[in-house]
């Protein structure tokens, strides 16, 4: 949980970065002053030039939809060389976030996964909502921190092999913090792929963990389609 405490300033500053610029956002198409300089960042005299027509420019845009996969899909066995014992993990987390305005976004994920070891098998279901905001830093590159809250639930089935000791993990209801703040990679338009930090803290149940780590997210966007 230190750990935890020493990385929570540092998402907490991004936020506080970019907390500022959602007041102003505005949709792209609708904008004149993006209009007339073709500018993405015409808004943030801050930030760098980036075209609206370049992949990182154009990414972001009023109406767009979102398809990512966080963590991606991985599947997994492993064995151990003293035991007898192997796991196998299936893990799939799915995400939608839709831009509700000119780089801000709001969405949401479902997670399963699935882990077993020996006789002992558990299955983890998540889900929740989150918001993140788009900041164009080149042509072809840009940062979208999210934060957002889940849901998980952990159920456990089988026979531990030492009585009282889960090889798979606790069960039971959690609600979770989530931050991520990957920096995206635009290699073409309506594809993209980042990476970056990610904190994960459980903010209630029994035995409360906390996970810091670095993420992949892969995907593409469609649209926009406005009412």
């Amino acid at each position: 949980m230190r750990s935890s405490l020493v990385a929570l300033p540092l998402f907490f500053s991004l936020g506080l970065l970019v907390a500022p610029k959602l007041a102003s956002a505005e949709p792209m198409a609708e904008d004149p002053k993006i209009a007339a300089t073709g500018n993405a960042n015409a808004n943030s005299p801050a930030l760098p030039v980036v075209s609206v027509n370049s992949p990182s420019g154009a990414f972001g845009d009023q109406g767009q939809l979102t398809v990512s996969s966080d963590s991606s899909l991985s599947v997994s066995h492993r064995t151990f060389s003293d035991s007898d014992l192997s796991t196998t993990e299936i893990t799939l987390l799915p995400a939608v976030d839709y831009f509700v305005v000119h780089n801000l976004s709001v969405g949401g994920f479902v997670g399963l996964d699935y882990v077993k070891a020996g006789s002992e098998h558990s299955t983890t279901f998540e889900i929740g909502p989150r918001v993140g905001y788009n900041l164009p830093l080149g042509k072809l590159v840009s940062f979208w921190p999210k934060v957002g809250l889940s849901y998980t639930h952990a159920s456990i089935g089988g026979t531990p092999r030492q009585p009282g000791l889960s090889t798979v993990g606790p069960s039971g209801d959690h609600v979770a913090l989530n931050i991520f703040a990957p920096l995206m990679f635009h290699p073409v338009t309506h594809f993209f792929a980042g990476f970056g930090p990610a904190l994960d803290t459980d903010l209630s149940g029994d035995g409360k963990s906390t996970t810091i780590a670095a993420r992949l997210t892969i995907g593409g966007w469609f649209g926009p389609w406005r009412h």
